[in-house]
Formats: C-alpha cells, structure tokens, sequence
C-alpha cells in the first residue's frame, strides 16, 4: 500500500493541536526523567550511608581486626560497583533530557510563529540548542565547569571515593604501611574521577554534535 503524500497545506489549528500534545508528553517524558535521576542518586547514597554505618558497627565488634578487613574488602568493590552503574545511567538520563528540552524549545518556536507580536509574552526562548536549552534553565552563560555540577557529577566523586577507599584497604591488608595504602588510595580515587569526569564530557559531546540544530542560539 502506498504511503500517503504530506498534506503540503495542512490546517494551522490541527498542527497547533498535535503539537501542543507533544509538547504535553515530552514535559511529561522530562519529569520522569528527572525523578528517575533523583532516585538514582538517592539509592547511591542510601547505600553509601549504609554500608559506613555497617563498617562503623563491624569494626566496634572485631577491634579493627582482620573480619573487618574482610567485610570492607566484599563490601566497598560491590558499593563501587552500584556507583558506576548509577553514574553511567545519570549521564545517560542527562542527554536524554536535554533532548526532550531541545524538542521543547523547537515546538517553541512554532508557538512563536503563530502568535507573532504577541511572543513577547512567552518569557523562554526557543532555541533548539544546548545553549538554548540552558539559557531557559537560568544559564545564558554556561560555565565550562557546568557538567561538574550534575548530579552524575555528585556520584562519580563519592564513588571515586569508594574505590580509593577499597584499594586502600586491600594495600594495607597486603602489608603496606598506613601512609602508602593512603597514597595509594588518593591516587587510585584521583583517577577513578577523572575518568568518569572524563567520560561524561565525551559523552555529551557525541550526544550535541549528533544533533540536527534548527534553530541556533545566536552568537
């Protein structure tokens, strides 16, 4: 069955009603997204203040001693792990509502076209860019430090922390003195961050330079 050519004139009304209803279910897609971040981080960081309580009780009972080496060796790598996990799907979450936002801004910008003068009243731009997008979030001018500032961003530092954490306690429990399991530790944590820091940005950037732009920011 052929497919049906596009009506080259189609009824303003009829497209300002389908496009209000997309509109209506991208700021619907936004917020779950949103909520699904938050959650996210918030089981990270249960499970972080968690696992500091069980440690702080283990090693009340063993003295500091070899059990709570043990629990703390099984415990950290498998918290490290929740991180990871959390963190790639954060960065994943952050993209995905920038594309809704920029999808946003585009049927924005029909708005505009059909309410002409009247567009003075409708406050945020219509910009189908990231520029666009943050200037509508009360950033028209970005930091280049913006993305340390996500909560992507929160979670990769705490379980950068978490892993030089646990190679620390895996250092000393092989005999390494106190300050180079902490050196060791420091440089381990140091790393973990600036790869994850460092992925996120790439991350982004395939993400921006992948999208179609209709409607530039102006420069």
């Amino acid at each position: 069955m052929p497919k049906p050519e596009p009506d080259p004139d189609p009824d303003r009304q009829a497209v300002l009603t389908v496009l209000t209803t997309e509109h209506f279910a991208l700021q619907g897609s936004r917020g779950s997204t949103i909520s699904e971040s938050t959650s996210r981080a918030g089981l990270f960081v249960g499970a972080l203040s968690s696992v500091l309580v069980a440690l702080g009780f283990i090693g009340q009972a063993s003295d500091m001693g070899e059990p709570f080496v043990v629990f703390a060796l099984v415990v950290l790598p498998t918290l490290y792990a929740l991180g990871l996990f959390s963190f790639v799907r954060l960065v994943e979450s952050s993209v995905e509502d920038i594309g809704y936002a920029r999808a946003i801004n585009r049927i924005r910008a029909y708005y505009l076209d059909v309410v002409g003068p009247a567009g003075k009243y409708i406050s945020m731009n219509a910009h189908d860019d990231v520029y666009g997008v943050l200037a509508n979030m009360g950033m028209a001018r970005p930091s280049p430090w913006q993305l340390h500032f996500t909560l992507a961003a929160m979670v990769a530092t705490l379980d950068a922390v978490v892993g030089g954490t646990a190679v620390a306690f895996l250092v000393g429990a092989v005999g390494a003195t106190l300050a180079v399991s902490a050196v060791v530790g420091a440089a381990v944590a140091v790393a973990s961050f600036l790869v994850f820091t460092r992925w996120q940005r790439r991350y982004h950037d395939a993400a921006r330079e992948g999208a179609e732009v209709l409607f530039p920011t102006p420069a």
